[in-house]
């Protein structure tokens, strides 16, 4: 029987043991961390190498030949092939099941194999592209766009759309929310590049031949340019009193014809009725809304704009239209932001800083009869369309200007040919009033001038949604503030109606329409009753449910209006908040209370 004392001693030993394990532990842990580390860093800046090479040659296509793209091309894809082996490795495998640290490995493997992926199945096709297509030309003699770049890619979009899905696949199970600052922050850009790129690649590659046959590539469209006056309200923009027809044949411009709302008046046809609406839509504006074309966009259905469009032209010059474009003047200053700036036919330069002030407020004081303005107005909208498809000008940069008109509802499209329709629908510029609340809830609060002057150049409008998700309501608030000064003079900016009801002609008489989306019901406005109690009004437009309040805005002053909509059972589509657009962009903000209610847009 061994002796108690050496018993006793054989515990040093043992502790002597684990301490020298878990040493050696911790000497192995530290060293495969290390080699870890240098694993990323070498990843890392291998897919930074492979950044780098696409970044040059995309700035270098010009001037390379083939050997040196392919060149260029192999070295970018040795770089990112080295960064997908090091993260394939057996220490990013341990790594992953790490607690805490898993995801942030999981996440930089996921991005490197949908770098790979682009590499390997996107740059190619992307760079025959490019290496035919000079964004800095794209313009034809005469006017147009160049259709060949396009027609060439046309077969490579599927291949590159393919890639990018894939691409977004890998990456879609990544929650930037659990990451490491240090590695969202490192990822963060390509994931949003990913994320954008993938849907507008699908959209491309289901609507390109679309896009083409829209430009005349397989024959002549004809088309309405609606240009819609924000100094005189409506609710989709302004008065359209300028238009213009143009054709497009494989892509080169041709002009047609112009008017104003005065060529109706001279060929007899303005006062007429030409399109049957139904008495629940016309009984929320003013008579004049189906007789007068300068007030066809007292709707704020685009469908309808166009419909009574097309027949007042059908009727007074037999035209009709593959579709019809809407814009306004700050639209156009936002392109000439693009293309530079244009000289009119006064020998005035319009640039992107004065095109909405000399448009919408200088002409009118410069020439105080309709007439002169209008054709100041309808010159100056030729004179921008023929710079804007003569000039060279970055195709990225326009469309970027583009959506910015469009996010402010300053764009509105409509088209004969479906599948151009479905386009203007997809890209969410076709202005049409909902028709029910399957893809979007539509709310709405849109304006109309009543005082018969080009007062709302001077007019500024926030707009407020808050939500109450318990008794399933949403009221909207709109903030109208009237600026005008005591330089404006001329009898055609200031209110012509305004005497009618004793106010000065500085005073912005306003029909403000409310609009629930359909299944739901207008429960409360402010005012309750309008300050001309005659012109209170009611109706239904396309299934949604409408009232019409008018308001007083006097000079210097600020007037708040608000409605509240008791919504619809069951799930809602994710809510749209339509407004009209002023001379100025428009505040608008959804309160946090709504996301109860309203899930977020895709």
């Amino acid at each position: 029987m061994p002796v108690p004392t050496r018993r006793r001693r054989v515990w040093p030993w043992i502790l002597f043991g684990v301490l020298a394990a878990l040493l050696a532990a911790a000497v192995v842990a530290g060293a495969l961390a290390m080699q870890f580390w240098s694993e990323a860093q070498r990843a890392r800046a291998a897919v930074q190498r492979a950044a780098a090479g696409i970044a040059e040659l995309r700035d270098s296509l010009d001037g390379a030949d083939e050997a040196q793209l392919l060149a260029a091309t192999d070295e970018i894809q040795a770089n990112v092939t080295l960064a997908v082996r090091t993260v394939d490795g057996p220490l990013w495998d341990l790594a992953t099941r790490v607690p805490f640290v898993g995801q942030n490995v999981d996440a930089v493997r996921r991005v490197t194999h949908a770098v790979d992926v682009l590499v390997e199945r996107a740059l190619t096709p992307g760079l025959q592209f490019l290496s035919v297509t000079d964004f800095d030309d794209l313009t034809l003699d005469g006017g147009g766009i160049d259709l060949e770049p396009f027609r060439q890619v046309q077969s490579s979009i599927p291949e590159i759309a393919a890639a990018f899905a894939d691409a977004q696949s890998i990456v879609a199970p990544i929650d930037t929310a659990t990451l490491l600052p240090e590695v969202s922050a490192s990822i963060s850009d390509i994931l949003t590049f990913i994320d954008v790129a993938t849907p507008a690649l699908g959209v491309a590659e289901t609507y390109l031949p679309t896009l083409l046959d829209m430009a005349g590539s397989g024959g002549t469209k004809t088309y309405l340019l609606i240009f819609q006056n924000n100094a005189e309200i409506r609710a989709t923009g302004g008065n359209p009193a300028a238009s213009m027809i143009v054709t497009l044949t494989d892509g080169k411009l041709g002009y047609v014809d112009q008017a104003s709302s005065q060529t109706f008046y001279d060929a007899g046809t303005q006062d007429d009725v030409y399109v049957a609406l139904p008495a629940e839509t016309t009984g929320l504006y003013l008579p004049t809304f189906a007789k007068h074309s300068q007030d066809y966009t007292f709707t704020p259905d685009f469908p309808t704009t166009v419909q009574l469009f097309q027949a007042l032209w059908t009727h007074t010059t037999g035209a009709t239209f593959d579709g019809v474009v809407s814009i306004d003047p700050v639209v156009l200053s936002y392109m000439l932001g693009v293309a530079g700036p244009v000289t009119l036919g006064t020998g005035e330069q319009l640039t992107a800083d004065n095109a909405v002030s000399v448009l919408l407020r200088d002409a009118y004081e410069r020439y105080p009869e309709s007439r002169d303005s209008d054709q100041f107005f309808a010159d100056a909208a030729k004179q921008v369309f023929a710079h804007l498809t003569t000039s060279a000008w970055d195709p990225l940069l326009m469309l970027g200007a583009l959506e910015k008109a469009a996010a402010e509802q300053r764009v509105n499209l409509a088209f004969v040919d479906p599948a151009a329709q479905a386009l203007a629908v997809e890209l969410g510029v076709d202005g049409a009033l909902a028709g029910d609340t399957t893809t979007q809830t539509q709310v709405g609060i849109y304006l109309n001038d009543s005082s018969v002057g080009k007062l709302e150049y001077h007019l500024t409008t926030s707009i407020i949604a808050t939500c109450d998700a318990a008794a399933r309501t949403i009221t909207t608030t709109m903030t109208l503030a009237n600026g005008i000064g005591d330089d404006i003079r001329s009898p055609y900016t200031l209110g012509l109606r305004n005497w009618r009801f004793g106010l000065p002609r500085t005073t912005m008489i306003l029909d403000v329409l409310f609009f629930a989306p359909p299944g739901a019901q207008i429960t409360h406005t402010v005012p309750a009753v309008g300050d001309v109690a005659r012109w209170e009004r009611s109706g239904v437009e396309k299934g949604n449910t409408a009232l019409s309040k008018t308001v007083f805005v006097g000079k210097g002053e600020t007037v708040t209006t608000a409605f509240t909509v008791a919504l619809p059972p069951g799930d809602l589509a994710p809510l749209r908040l339509r407004h009209s657009p002023t001379a100025t962009a428009t505040t608008v903000t959804i309160d946090p209370s709504c996301a109860a209610l309203f899930p977020a847009a895709p």
